[in-house]
């Protein structure tokens, strides 16, 4: 085996598919492709890659990579951690994803059942799916009264102390939140937060409650927010997105076999009905 080959063999970064071509297609620009095959393999990386990685993944000489990257973050689709250098999906990139996971048909399906979920309870709800920075909010339903809450679509929740967070951690594959998961309890013992799991046993004991329960709850303190959450599991049992309702803690109830936790359970298992694995 070549020496070229072993590095392929050995990066944490899948060999970006389509990079060379046996037939020569008319139209088109070649740079462009070059630039998705980097585009590919940098949203296929476990998390923010090094330069060396992605040109390896593409087969392409480092310095070559590095001119088509520097124009990948000058465009917004690609940013640089300047701390480790490391590169992984820029702003534009995050806006567009967002922008193609609302136009799915379950998540259409998901704003009307939001939609129900406001009207009965009075409070925002919202659904969420995987990002590459983590649980991402990409339809949101604002309830209409002077105490309602509501984030800004897009915002990525905390893993390990949000209530969507909690069903990503208890239901996707473990692997598939692992790089995100350790940097947050990480950065939970670092800071000391209050309320969050410093360590994965504790994580893991939380997690034990939203399995058996089939849903998350969290409780700020006074003034803070309350959110309930569950998983919508499609036919093959996995996870597609995660719906949850949150408001200032007092107005919310979240015990887990009250009618808002209920709720939220059985409109999550009916859409989950509808959704068809891979």
């Amino acid at each position: 085996m070549s020496r070229s080959s072993d590095n392929r063999r050995k990066s944490s970064l899948p060999v970006a598919a389509g990079r060379k071509s046996t037939t020569k297609q008319k139209g088109g620009v070649n740079s462009v492709e070059v630039a998705g095959n980097l585009f590919r393999a940098i949203s296929e990386a476990a998390g923010p890659a090094r330069l060396a990685d992605i040109a390896r993944a593409t087969g392409m000489p480092t310095a070559k990579a590095h001119r088509y990257i520097v124009s990948l973050v000058r465009a917004g689709l690609v940013e640089r951690d300047p701390s480790t250098g490391h590169y992984d999906l820029g702003p534009l990139s995050l806006r567009a994803g967002i922008v193609a996971l609302s136009r799915s048909d379950a998540l259409k399906r998901a704003e009307r059942v939001l939609h129900t979920i406001v009207e009965r309870t009075g409070e925002t709800a919202a659904a969420a799916v995987w990002g590459s920075h983590g649980p991402t909010l990409v339809r949101l339903v604002e309830a209409r009264h002077e105490l309602a809450t509501s984030v800004p679509l897009g915002h990525v929740c905390a893993l390990t102390f949000s209530a969507v967070g909690l069903v990503y951690c208890a239901f996707s594959d473990a692997d598939h939140v692992a790089p995100i998961l350790a940097r947050e309890l990480a950065q939970n013992r670092a800071a000391g937060r209050l309320g969050a799991p410093a360590s994965k046993a504790e994580l893991e004991r939380r997690l034990t409650v939203v399995r058996s329960t089939g849903l998350a709850t969290v409780k700020e303190g006074d003034g803070g927010l309350s959110a309930v959450s569950a998983p919508v599991l499609d036919s093959n049992k996995r996870l597609r997105l995660a719906l949850t309702v949150f408001g200032r803690s007092g107005r919310l109830d979240i015990s887990p076999s009250g009618p808002v936790a209920n709720l939220i359970k059985e409109v999550a298992r009916s859409l989950g009905d509808g959704l068809h694995g891979p």
